[in-house]
């Protein structure tokens, strides 16, 4: 039995096959069939729209939207825009709700002659798909409401809003024409009068007048009891993946401050507190870490262990075996990470106690573990067999292991903490000569002890 054109065309999508899905939608075949099952074809279209379709699979964002305008040519117009219509209402993210706007606008220009009622069930529609929008219930005053752009509902709300004026003025500009329809006018009027302010906690939040979509800034300005408080400046962000960056830079910025209160306050909120005021944003601000200082801690490592790396970029490469991975460059390397501490090296125990929090343990293990495959590769480690593990397991036992010594050492240019690490890498080396020599005999004891090591890393061992 030969398919539907609706089966066949949401199985194409499903499987990526766009160009086939494409040709059944205006193929001549298929066209009684297309015209009496447009309700189920744009059903099936629409719902293969999620919220970042159009990052990760562009040609199938740009495919739906070419399938709904070829629905929209041939299909009645009137039974379309009643499904798309419904569409509007059930819409189950921002960019279903994009995508109907376009198909609708073009069937209401079509229905010029009795437009009137289909506006009014469009727009009531618009309407109730962003009143089902959750309104964020932040009690916010003052300095703090400039948060309020990072709540995702008014992140939704403030792209719905962009994408209405391309959408309406088109048809703004046909009822200023003299032979306008005046039922038409006074529905447009009260709908965007409706959407003039958006009011949070009996605040008028929101003015749609105070947002220019035309420039490539938004102007948002902030009422308090009808008043106008502080004018903001943002600036949109044209994806999902955007406003990820937008956050994350803004989380950045707040971090590298922070850097400079911790000797004060500690590896601590407090210091996250700080930086976020340091950079212009509320105190509050600090809940864009969840796990307080140990996200701090966390930044603080990676950012060591991107220096560290850019550092044994530039070291010398001559000698470096496969075989032989030479001590000299792993003590450098080990050296050169812990003296990066030394700025913090008063508050570091309080950071190692932080790091071995049971929230912050995966964190600080993959630090630890990239720190040590860095210093492997970049001290000429290319090995493939049983030695990489036993290498970096070892590795990460000495760094570990001098971490703690240097905190106590008060020698003269830390030459204490560089005997200890070259005591260490010693006792490694004949770990790996014996596992060389008899690795059957070895191995056993080898792994008891990468083991115990690993456990006293994530600060699982105690005393009994």
């Amino acid at each position: 039995m030969e398919k539907s054109v609706v089966d066949l065309i949401s199985s194409c999508l499903d499987s990526g096959n766009y160009k086939e899905a494409l040709s059944a939608s205006t193929n001549e075949k298929y066209a009684n069939d297309l015209n009496n099952n447009c309700w189920d074809l744009i059903t099936a279209v629409i719902g293969k729209i999620e919220d970042d379709t159009l990052i990760l699979k562009p040609s199938l964002y740009g495919t739906c939207e070419t399938l709904l305008s070829n629905i929209v040519k041939q299909c009645s117009p009137e039974e379309a825009l009643f499904e798309f219509i419904e569409q509007i209402q059930v819409a189950k993210n921002n960019a279903q709700f994009a995508i109907v706007l376009d198909p609708v606008q073009q069937l209401l220009i079509k229905l010029s002659t009795k437009r009137f009622r289909s506006l009014e069930f469009t727009l009531d529609s618009m309407s109730t798909y962003i009143s089902s929008i959750p309104l964020p219930e932040h009690q916010l005053e003052g300095k703090e409401r400039l948060l309020m752009d990072s709540d995702v509902n008014i992140r939704r709300i403030i792209k719905i809003y962009s994408l209405l004026p391309p959408f309406y003025n088109p048809l703004i500009k046909e009822i200023t024409l003299a032979n306008a329809n005046n039922t038409t006018k006074d529905i447009l009027a009260a709908f965007l009068i409706s959407l003039l302010a958006l009011r949070i906690n009996h605040r008028l939040f929101m003015p749609l007048t105070t947002i220019s979509f035309s420039n490539a800034q938004k102007t948002l300005r902030h009422y308090c009891q009808g008043q106008t408080n502080k004018e903001i400046i943002l600036t949109p962000k044209s994806t999902e993946q955007d406003e990820h960056q937008y956050e994350e830079d803004i989380k950045k910025n707040i971090l590298v401050k922070a850097l400079d209160f911790v000797l004060k306050t500690g590896w601590s909120i407090e210091s996250l507190a700080h930086g976020a005021e340091a950079v212009g944003y509320p105190g509050v601000a600090h809940g864009l870490f969840p796990n307080g200082g140990g996200d701090l801690v966390h930044y603080f490592n990676i950012t060591c262990n991107e220096k560290l790396v850019e550092q044994m970029k530039s070291w010398p490469k001559e000698g470096l075996k496969e075989s032989k991975v030479p001590a000299q460059l792993i003590e450098n390397a080990i050296m050169t990470r812990l003296l990066m501490i030394e700025p913090y090296k008063s508050t570091w125990p309080k950071a190692m106690a932080i790091q071995t929090l049971p929230n912050n343990v995966p964190n600080c293990l993959a630090t630890l573990l990239s720190l040590v495959d860095d210093i492997c590769y970049h001290t000429g480690d290319r090995s493939v067999d049983f030695n990489w593990y036993i290498r970096r397991v070892g590795l990460a036992g000495i760094y570990k292991a001098s971490e703690l010594f240097y905190l106590t050492d008060n020698s003269q240019s830390n030459s204490g903490t560089r005997s200890f690490v070259k005591s260490r890498i010693r006792d490694a080396e004949l770990i790996q000569i014996a596992l060389n020599v008899n690795p059957v005999a070895v191995a056993p004891q080898t792994l008891t002890a990468a083991f115990v090591t690993a456990k006293n890393m994530l600060g699982m061992n105690t005393l009994k």
